[in-house]
């Protein structure tokens, strides 16, 4: 009887060990859901974000070239020259109402402006690009539809959440 009351115990133990198991699973799969939930919330304001540093940076260009006497092409005070490089990629066209702007308007040129401006990188920021039917605009998109367009020839830019598009 002794053994059958030992084997019930252990028994026991197992199912104890199992719910415990179970419930453990039930808590880390509740918490994953809601951590992605979270993350792609993160993501989606990372262009509310680019959209108030573009707007800080187009100032900090307007006030650059002010300053340095409305030249057409200018190298931004926060980009460093490459000397290995030797190609000047840091210099900027700025049109004549002082805005960044770029020769030839297309996915390419829209990109390198971005780049230009704002230091990152559209693809590993799943930002897509389109230029306007008149050439003159740079849209950003991201992959939640929320974009950015940033007009070339007057600076202006403007920003659409999914909800307003």
């Amino acid at each position: 009887m002794q053994q059958q009351q030992k084997a019930d115990g252990e028994l026991m133990q197992v199912y104890a060990k199992l719910v415990a198991l179970i419930l453990l699973l039930i808590v880390l799969a509740i918490l994953g859901f809601r951590y992605l939930g979270s993350v792609q919330q993160v993501s989606a304001q990372g262009l509310v974000v680019e959209h108030t540093r573009l707007l800080n940076v187009l100032g900090m260009i307007k006030a650059q070239w002010l300053a340095k006497g409305r030249p057409e092409m200018m190298r931004l005070d926060w980009q460093f020259t490459d000397v290995t490089d030797g190609q000047d990629q840091q210099l900027v066209k700025i049109n004549r109402g002082g805005w960044p702007t770029v020769n030839n308007v297309n996915e390419s040129s829209c990109e390198q402006l971005w780049q230009q401006l704002l230091g990152g990188d559209t693809h590993s920021q799943q930002i897509v690009i389109e230029v306007g039917p008149k050439r003159d605009v740079c849209s950003y998109i991201a992959n939640n539809n929320d974009r950015i367009s940033y007009q070339l020839t007057s600076g202006r830019v403007i920003f659409l959440t999914n909800e307003e598009i």
